[in-house]
């Protein structure tokens, strides 16, 4: 038999491909490709797949236009003809662009009944078997919004052609191609979701059983067989961009081989670039050639509540590189864990299991009309989970109790968007570096409440817990002394906290201890001794009582300030705060006043004061205790000057 030259058209998505023949001695001249012959041939089948539910029925999948490009191609065999294998034929230049391609190449059959086997796309290393073409499918694919974008990706289709597919009207030889992958839809949306601010990352897929990487590809029985060995083929991952924010739904197609998934323990991990996970365990059942399937993920927060989702907790204490601290800081919605522990790493709890031995945590306090976290609780390794609201932007805090209903520690959950803590400015000879906002700061824009930051009594690692023209609420679950929570004032002279002035604080950690007669909150010779060592004053050692996130504590020396913090280089505006700038830094601290009892806040607009570490002298007991701190008004800047350690002020943490 002469040679043949085969001529193809592919049809919109879902269609099939045509193969037109005519035939022709090896040296004569091929046919133009002239404008109409081949025209567009009507749909040889109908691609049946999954309609939008994994479990709904079955419709016919709607069409998409698909244009070749320069540079297609086809590899070709024909059966049980070792001469005809894996042979190239190529789009002619004239159908670039077009619906309709016209592909040429030649080969001789080997008989009139001959079988003619085809891949696209064409590949040189595929081999002259056409019952064992290898291919691979990719393990690692970046997100395809549109089912055709994964052409060239991970698709590819199988034809066959034999001497009763000539067509008489239309001189040819129609191959039908179909696709032997099965495509997934990933749909995930976390509107309305604790992640919702969240960027999503990646959404992994596993299984027991290979269902990408190596395969092996028979044309002629139109098969697909893993080829993977060990735990290669099965795992999947779709990697999104850094504008996949979850408060919008995101879309991602991809192609696997077909697989029976109905017991294959199959995972899909949802995590965000925060570090945020969700883990999804559903078998999905049969996966079936040339259908596609919808797997959808959305109602994250009720899915993670009913158990059908898993949550993994970001750990707090390992993005700190191992270090405790009284204050963390999520700057994103999620669900986040730290270690029950104080800042020398010693437990909050007694025994091994805390949940099976009566401890409990809650959220006690937090700023806005209902709760910036919720979800808290201890689990049996000792780390206190809770969940935080996305776009969360606040303060909170987190208690735990013994078994008796006493609050044994306290800990300040700091929310905000943006970077409240990198140094922005350095003092004393530009060597101290200073976080750019007052600790518990959520705004920049000087004259805004949210610059003030949280009001600290000194030597004490909880704030006050009502920012100034705030609102903040109370967690009515809580009993303190048998009462509901609140924020309230208690007189501490003397006997009124004795004999632990600094155990009070620790189960009352929402009460402002207000002393007329003493400028203190401590009231007895033991813990005015202890005094100077709550917010310690040896460089470069974090206390148990320091409020600062990890990598930062109150700073030392009362004279923090000093040789930078002066009239050459700082203004006073009323309203709004002192601004320092030394040509090469700039910074901004805000005039929040102070607390001096539970009505009584002072100064607002008109004085910026921040705590430093030190008392003025060593306390004595039932005396005036003053501590540091910075003051600058219009009219007055001191870098040292002392104040009644019950005062409430802020803190500008010193980076260690």
């Amino acid at each position: 038999m002469d040679s043949l030259l085969f001529q193809g058209g592919k049809h919109p998505r879902w269609g099939g491909y045509v193969i037109d023949g005519q035939e022709v001695a090896p040296d004569q001249e091929q046919p133009e490709d002239e404008s109409g012959q081949d025209g567009q041939h009507p749909r040889e089948f109908a691609l049946i797949g999954v309609s939008e539910e994994i479990e709904g029925t079955r419709t016919e999948l709607s069409e998409s236009q698909i244009l070749w490009k320069s540079g297609d191609a086809i590899s070709v065999w024909e059966k049980d003809n070792v001469g005809n294998a894996n042979i190239e034929f190529s789009l002619m230049p004239a159908s670039a662009g077009q619906a309709t391609g016209k592909f040429s190449g030649t080969l001789t059959p080997a008989s009139e009944d001959f079988e003619i086997y085809s891949i696209y796309p064409y590949n040189g290393e595929y081999g002259t078997d056409p019952t064992g073409v290898s291919l691979s499918l990719p393990s690692d694919v970046n997100q395809s919004t549109d089912i055709n974008d994964i052409i060239g990706v991970s698709d590819f289709m199988l034809g066959k052609t034999t001497p009763q597919d000539y067509d008489e009207s239309a001189s040819a030889y129609k191959m039908r191609f179909r696709y032997p992958l099965a495509f997934i839809k990933f749909h995930i949306d976390g509107t309305n979701s604790v992640l919702a601010d969240a960027v999503l990352k990646s959404m992994t897929m596993t299984a027991d059983v290979a269902f990408v990487g190596d395969v092996s590809v028979d044309c002629i029985n139109g098969t697909v067989t893993s080829a993977a060995v060990g735990d290669a083929g099965k795992t999947l991952v779709i990697n999104f961009p850094n504008t996949a924010v979850m408060s919008s739904a995101q879309d991602a197609w991809v192609a696997i081989n077909p697989v029976d998934l109905t017991d294959a323990h199959c995972q899909f991990v949802l995590e965000t670039t925060s570090g945020q996970k969700i883990t999804f365990e559903v078998n999905p059942g049969l996966l079936q050639a040339s259908c596609r399937y919808k797997f959808e993920f959305s109602d994250l927060d009720t899915k993670v509540t009913q158990g059908k989702g898993t949550a993994t907790y970001v750990d707090l204490v390992g993005l700190a590189g191992g270090e405790r601290a009284n204050c963390y800081i999520i700057r994103s919605g999620g669900y986040y864990r730290f270690a029950a522990q104080k800042v020398d790493k010693t437990n909050c709890f007694d025994g091994s299991a805390p949940s099976t031995d009566g401890y409990k945590a809650y959220w006690l306090w937090s700023t806005g009309a209902t709760s910036i976290i919720d979800k808290v609780g201890i689990g049996n390794s000792g780390n206190i989970n809770f969940r935080v609201n996305a776009g969360a932007s606040g303060n909170a805090s987190i208690v735990l109790l013994d078994p008796d209903g006493v609050i044994v520690w306290s800990w300040h959950i700091w929310c905000t968007p943006d970077d409240p803590m990198t140094p922005t400015h350095y003092f004393r000879n530009d060597a101290w570096p200073l976080a750019r906002r007052n600790l518990g700061a959520t705004s920049d824009t000087p004259g805004d409440a949210g610059t003030y930051g949280l009001y600290y009594q000194w030597g004490r690692k909880d704030p006050v817990p009502y920012p100034y023209n705030s609102g903040v609420v109370f967690n009515t679950a809580v009993k303190i002394d048998g009462h509901g929570v609140s924020f309230n004032a208690v007189r501490c002279d003397n006997a009124a906290v004795s004999p632990d002035a600094i155990g009070y604080t620790i189960s009352h950690p929402s009460t402002f201890l207000n002393s007329a007669t003493y400028y203190t909150w401590i009231s007895t010779p033991d813990q005015a001794a202890d005094a100077q060592s709550l917010w310690s004053n040896v460089w470069g050692t974090k206390s148990n009582y320091d409020p600062c996130p990890s990598g930062y504590y109150v700073p030392i020396n009362s004279n923090a300030w000093t040789n930078s913090f002066t009239t050459d280089y700082v203004t006073f505006t009323s309203g709004e705060g002192a601004y320092y700038s030394n040509g090469a830094m700039t910074a901004f601290y805000p005039a929040a006043g102070m607390y001096n009892a539970l009505t009584d806040m002072r100064e607002i607009g008109t004085q910026a004061r921040c705590w430093t570490a030190n008392l003025t002298a060593t306390p004595a007991a039932n005396a005036h205790i003053f501590a540091r701190t910075m003051v600058c008004t219009s009219t007055n800047l001191s870098n040292a000057e002392g104040a009644r350690s019950n005062f409430g002020q802020n803190v500008r943490c010193m980076k260690r």
